[in-house]
């Protein structure tokens, strides 16, 4: 990644999500897939996508939907992108068909699995996942994963109160008591059902920064359950947003998009190669990892062409991210290249927290 980024070349993909179905028993407040075009490629056109992923040298590879665990051929659709040499993760709401479904995960080479808690309470999270017993379920869902050797994660979409409530805490403390390896915590973000957000919905920077204090504080402890807020790995003083330029997603209906929160299509991966349309989405993206999430930054940009459906069509897209622009390079890539947004937001071919640039 750092030569591609040095010597000028276009980046590869380190990661992609597939989103393998639109699927889903429950009816979540915050689901990014909410409006969007429908389709289902075959499982033959899921696994060329697969080969194609290899090829470009992704080495993270995750499934989720909707509910990737609704369909009975995961396994099948695991193990292609295992034998292929990438890390294989799941996403999950922990639904009740969920626990039967791990043990042939494991077999087929599944390396993770994440569940979603987006409250403490159960009752308040079978609200959210508008659902009864889906507290339950995912508790049941994490335990079984433990006990298949997974990697185990957690993740919570963090609201206003969420973060005024100090909400992270518990669910962090229940992960701990789970034993789960990891904690993420990521932003609603303005798409699928929140593509209108409220005036209270997203976060300010208070909210923001309590979140970056959290991750940087609780492990520093060294302990487990691990803390990734995505707002501070992903921030402009560390590695920004990769969307398009590092990471790709493919919908239910194999559209080509930078990530699972940023509605631009570059094509469908059963109609064009999947090399070629990479290609197309890194040079609209920028060719670069960006300082700041595209869709919260862009989303009203990209908002003035609903009429046109989710994701927005290939040219609608890339007339989209040139009016976007382009932006520094967050600050560990300024770091490696001389060349970017420093520490305190500024350019700066200077040391980065004591570090020297590598040499170009």
């Amino acid at each position: 990644m750092f030569e591609d980024l040095l010597s000028g070349r276009n980046l590869s993909p380190v990661s992609a999500f597939l989103a393998v179905t639109d699927a889903c028993p429950y009816r979540c407040w915050h689901c990014g897939l909410r409006g969007r075009r429908s389709g289902a490629p075959s499982m033959a056109q899921w696994q060329a996508a697969l080969t194609a992923l290899h090829d470009l040298g992704v080495s993270t590879i995750g499934f989720t939907g909707g509910e990737p665990l609704t369909r009975d051929d995961l396994p099948g659709l695991v193990s292609a992108a295992s034998r292929g040499g990438a890390a294989t993760i799941v996403f999950t709401s922990g639904s009740p068909a969920a626990p039967g479904a791990l043990s042939g995960l494991r077999e087929a080479g599944l390396w993770g699995l994440c569940v979603s808690l987006d409250h403490p309470s159960p009752e308040e999270h079978d609200r959210l996942r508008g659902a009864a017993g889906a507290h339950v379920s995912a508790l049941e869902t994490l335990r079984q994963a433990r006990r298949c050797g997974f990697y185990t994660l957690v993740s919570s979409v963090a609201t206003r109160p969420f973060v005024e409530e100090r909400l992270y805490e518990g669910i962090r403390e229940l992960a701990r008591r789970e034993r789960v390896d990891e904690y993420r915590i990521v932003e609603p973000m303005p798409c699928g059902r929140l593509t209108d957000p409220g005036p209270d919905t997203l976060l300010t920077p208070d909210h923001v920064a309590a979140l970056r204090r959290f991750h940087v504080e609780t492990n520093r402890q060294g302990r487990l359950t691990k803390v990734c807020a995505f707002n501070q790995v992903e921030s402009p003083e560390v590695f920004g947003c990769g969307a398009g330029t590092q990471h790709l997603f493919i919908d239910p209906a194999g559209e080509v998009c930078p990530c699972d929160f940023t509605p631009l299509s570059f094509g469908n991966v059963t109609q064009v190669p999947l090399a070629d349309l990479w290609q197309q989405m890194n040079r609209a993206m920028g060719n670069n990892p960006r300082s700041h999430g595209f869709t919260q930054k862009h989303h009203g940009l990209v908002a003035r062409h609903a009429r046109e459906g989710y994701p927005l069509p290939p040219a609608t897209s890339e007339a989209v991210c040139a009016e976007a622009g382009s932006e520094p390079l967050p600050g560990c890539f300024g770091m490696v290249t001389g060349a970017g947004q420093g520490p305190r937001g500024v350019a700066d071919r200077g040391s980065w927290r004591g570090l020297q640039p590598f040499p170009r």
